[in-house]
């Protein structure tokens, strides 16, 4: 974490967080304050290579420019959900595949511009902890973040698992179809390639599908639209897949789904509970529920880990 403290409050008096999500389509940037309520906040498409240090710079710079001198001063600091190797102490990306990072500082570059102390993530870290904290805190959960890439942390006696290189939950590359698509991992069949955002727009485009933007649009059309039912049904029938073997070698107590993709709610929900219970075969299936925080958990999570960061937040 890097530090550059703001004058004029005490930063154990601070309340409010700059909150950054980077994900694979768009980089989300808010002010967060009390009770996780966004105060204002902004995206912009997600660039490759240093470029996206600059637009969460530039992202901050225009937040921090819109809020009074009274809520300028009670901004502790910034919390930014990064996808891929992080190393949290020195707010380092050590690999990030998509956006062409390696062994690059994002938390140094980032507080020379705003002026503030920045802490860093494992974007599934921050989102999946916002969740569980959320949730009650469960003794044991899987909690599965649903977005461009499909990730999950599982929470054993309260305690996330995160193994030994800090990158166990990679669930959107577990193979559940050995002949399926190429995935940019280098595998085939990898639960985001018919899980993810992105892979499902892909998807419905190369059926023959048109004149979808996102996700809630393919969903909008699923009951009248012959190909988006298709891609979803594919996205749903890999998601239980992917959760029944993690069911079939760790048993988890529930299941609690958050991210974008979650935002589909009904949709996503009651069919994957169906589709579970077709395909568990001896495997326990464990009771499915929804986080009230769906695409908004990578931003909560950010924003907690700022404050907790530099000790106004739990």
């Amino acid at each position: 974490m890097s530090e550059s403290p703001t004058p004029g409050v005490p930063v154990a008096e601070r309340a409010l967080a700059l909150a950054f999500d980077v994900g694979g389509t768009s980089v989300r940037g808010a002010v967060v304050g009390a009770g996780d309520v966004s105060l204002a906040e902004s995206q912009v498409a997600t660039r490759t290579g240093t470029a996206v240090l600059d637009d969460i710079a530039q992202l901050g710079e225009q937040l921090l420019a819109g809020l009074s001198s009274a809520a300028r001063a009670q901004v502790a600091g910034v919390g930014v959900a990064f996808p891929g190797l992080v190393d949290t102490e020195s707010g380092t990306s050590l690999k990030a595949v998509n956006l062409g990072l390696v062994d690059t500082p994002v938390a140094a570059p980032i507080a020379e511009r705003l002026g503030l102390p920045v802490a860093v993530s494992h974007d599934t870290a921050a989102a999946a902890g916002a969740i569980w904290a959320d949730a009650g805190s469960p003794a044991s959960a899987l909690v599965a973040v649903l977005g461009t890439g499909v990730a999950a942390v599982t929470y054993v006696e309260g305690r996330p698992i995160v193994g030994v290189s800090g990158q166990a939950g990679e669930l959107g590359h577990l193979v559940v179809d050995p002949a399926g698509p190429p995935c940019s991992c280098g595998l085939r069949g990898c639960i985001e390639t018919r899980a993810g955002a992105r892979s499902m727009l892909q998807r419905y485009a190369s059926l023959g599908g048109s004149g979808v933007a996102g996700v809630a649009e393919l969903v909008a059309r699923v009951e009248h639209d012959r190909l988006a039912a298709q891609v979803w049904s594919e996205a749903i029938t890999a998601l239980a897949d992917g959760f029944l073997a993690v069911g079939a070698l760790l048993a988890p107590g529930e299941i609690i789904l958050g991210g974008g993709v979650a935002e589909a709610r009904g949709y996503l929900l009651q069919p994957l509970r169906v589709r579970m219970r077709e395909r568990a075969g001896v495997t326990a299936v464990p009771p499915v529920r929804l986080s009230a925080l769906a695409g908004r958990a990578g931003l909560v999570g950010a924003a907690r880990l700022a404050l907790a960061s530099t000790g106004t937040g739990a």
